[in-house]
């Protein structure tokens, strides 16, 4: 307990009068005025009485002051004023009001070893032309972080750093001109971006948040400097063409694993909470869970660590049904207990980019939300828009179907041309707004385009339809998408679709006959049976109820159902279908008819599966030879229901 303490605070008072943000004082004095030294039987009515201080609204306040300035390390007064009382009349010209000072990076900082020595590497390295170091990426992944890392490593390389904001034209002319009053160096920004050219010194300029397009960074760059470099960090790849050379481009995305857990726990323990084995476990799952997106872990670690009954397992869980509510969750902490000035959620960042999209670019971000968020091929598109007007279903749409029908009919319209083609350039516009924010990364190597696992799962909040309206104009896409051909390219596009057609039906178990009709085929092309058959037995079920026995598209699913049964192994209920099949066929179409020829085939087929090889023989037999009576003794029908009666009696033998 401090004495005497009010001769100090006037003396401190005194030294920094003039000033602002420099000097705060807090002092509890509330029921301390009797206590004498060595009254160590009081110390828990001292702490009372503090408590009851720091819940104050004015000790709040000023303790977030103090906090924000700390973070903010702007120069207020010179070194050589801070030991003594600074006078009013002080020349401008060595006062550093207003000249923003670089922040250290977190001490939470974790990781990202690999691109802390590329970047290094090449800001430092030995040549004659001025470096330029570009890092790009998703909102939320690190960036600045990574920047301020490196710079803090490099700190002594440096006569001059001049840190800006680079967020707008205004942010970046202005950090110029409080470099040039503080130092004294020409006039507004141009003097100060001439005075890097030839000044010959050793500094380094960095242009942070440079994500907004008409701010146009490359003005702001030197021409030249010998001794020079330049650090930017932007969501715009479009700026990666600043770079002095590709070894000078750093792209980041997630953290690596082991990081993010690293990173999530020692944030989350920072209060000296005890983590079981339980949340090491659920630390790895929710950094997962996060796609290692290093903003998100911060956040979420900075509110487990001011949460003293929370632990990882239980943010997890609650992450886990209120994703968006947790997030922002880091919106309600007191400033004491963020890790940086600026505060913005994953969603607050994701959502200044968002908001300057074109619109056909955010329905397209609409649309991707309920797909999945990875293997996104232009070909679901160009297909869906090809195949739009001549598609046919099972049954009539519902008002909801015909809402979403007219609704994606309208959009892939825009991206026809007036013959009604595909319009490549159009679309390719369109997925060029989404990539020059980050919001989705291109995979050269597949060509697909992937969406981050949470901007993904954000985007289904930033639509404006309702999330029902929204899921059925995406399941309307994909359905639109896929035709009943079975040639070598419909195939091999079908077997790229098992992850959207998944994702679909896991987040909508109401989605109509009309879609899972041609969903079934998806899981068929890729060997996904029981995915299939569980499809096909809701179809059939349907089709029974609408349209009957003698309607065709009931057949058809019975039909499709055996022969996947049998790809399952269960050969007896598939024999059941098959004969159920077969009699419908003889009694609707005549037992000539070559669609009854094939279900007797079929059912020849499934009695050979259950070595009932005599069953089998009169069937192939019976087939065959109506087929040559038929169609004649060359038709491929003919043929296979040959081939298969030998194939069989070899092996019967």
């Amino acid at each position: 307990m401090a004495t005497d303490s009010e001769r100090a605070a006037e003396e401190m008072v005194a030294r920094f009068e003039g000033t602002s943000g420099m000097y705060f004082r807090f002092n509890v004095d509330q029921g301390m005025q009797n206590m004498q030294n060595g009254s160590w039987e009081r110390l828990g009515e001292a702490m009372q009485h503090t408590k009851a201080y720091l819940q104050k609204g004015e000790t709040t306040q000023k303790l977030e002051a103090a906090v924000r300035a700390s973070i903010e390390r702007r120069g207020v007064i010179s070194t050589p004023h801070a030991a003594g009382k600074m006078s009013h009349d002080v020349d401008i010209s060595i006062r550093l009001t207003g000249f923003k000072r670089c922040p250290a990076p977190t001490p939470f900082y974790t990781g990202r070893e690999v691109e802390n020595t590329q970047i290094i590497a090449r800001i430092t390295s030995e040549n004659d032309k001025l470096r330029v170091c570009v890092v790009y990426g998703l909102g939320g992944s690190g960036k600045t972080q990574l920047v301020l890392s490196v710079i803090e490593r490099t700190w002594d390389n440096w006569d001059h750093i001049i840190y800006l904001d680079a967020s707008s034209t205004e942010a970046v002319e202005k950090g110029f001109e409080e470099f040039a009053s503080a130092k004294n160096v020409g006039e507004g920004h141009k003097g100060v971006i001439e005075w890097l050219e030839s000044c010959g010194e050793r500094w380094l300029v960095v242009f942070d948040n440079a994500d907004t397009p008409s701010t146009n960074i490359r003005q702001y760059i030197p021409a030249r400097g010998r001794s020079g470099s330049v650090l930017i960090t932007t969501r715009l790849p479009d700026l990666a063409s600043l770079a002095d050379g590709p070894d000078s481009v750093c792209r980041l995305s997630g953290m690596r694993q082991t990081d993010g857990v690293t990173l999530l726990v020692k944030i989350a323990s920072s209060g000296n909470q005890y983590l079981s084995d339980n949340d090491t476990k659920a630390a790895e799952e929710l950094v997962q869970d996060f796609g290692c997106l290093a903003l998100a872990i911060v956040h979420a670690g900075a509110y487990i660590a001011h949460s003293r009954g929370m632990t990882i397992a239980e943010y997890r869980s609650l992450f886990l049904t209120q994703r968006q509510r947790m997030l922002e969750e880091y919106n309600e902490l007191p400033v004491t207990a963020k890790h940086d000035g600026r505060g913005d959620t994953v969603y607050t960042t994701w959502r200044m980019c968002y908001d300057q999209l074109k619109p056909e670019s955010r329905e397209l971000l609409g649309l991707i939300a309920y797909l999945h968020y990875d293997g996104l091929s232009v070909d679901i598109f160009k297909r869906a828009a090809q195949q739009m007007h001549s598609k046919t279903y099972p049954l009539p749409l519902t008002d909801l179907e015909s809402q979403a029908q007219n609704h994606i009919k309208q959009y892939l319209s825009t991206f026809l041309d007036s013959d009604g083609s595909w319009d490549t350039v159009k679309f390719a516009r369109v997925m060029a707004d989404l990539t020059s924010y980050s919001l989705i990364d291109y995979d050269r190597m597949n060509v697909v385009y992937r969406v981050h696992v949470l901007v993904h799962d954000w985007a289904k909040t930033a639509v404006s339809p309702t999330s029902r309206l929204a899921t059925e104009c995406a399941a309307t896409l994909l359905s639109l998408s896929i035709d009943g051909n079975e040639d070598t390219e419909s195939l091999a596009y079908k077997r790229q679709l098992g992850l959207h057609v998944t994702s679909m039906l896991m987040h909508n178990s109401n989605l109509g006959v009309n879609h899972l009709e041609y969903f079934k085929d998806v899981f068929l092309s890729t060997g996904q049976w029981s995915q299939a058959a569980k499809l096909i037995k809701q179809l059939l079920e349907v089709f029974q109820r609408e349209l009957w026995d003698d309607n065709p598209k009931t057949w058809e699913a019975v039909h499709c159902l055996a022969l996947t049964y049998i790809n399952l192994g269960r050969y007896d209920e598939a024999e059941q279908l098959h004969i159920q099949e077969l009699n419908a066929c003889k009694r609707l179409l005549g037992e000539e008819h070559p669609n009854t020829l094939t279900s007797m085939n079929n059912l020849a087929m499934t009695y050979s599966d259950l070595n009932r090889w005599d069953d089998a023989g009169e069937l192939y037999h019976k087939a065959r030879n109506i087929a040559e009576r038929t169609l004649g003794s060359q038709h491929p029908h003919t043929q296979g229901f040959r081939e298969n009666l030998t194939r069989m009696q070899n092996k019967r033998q």
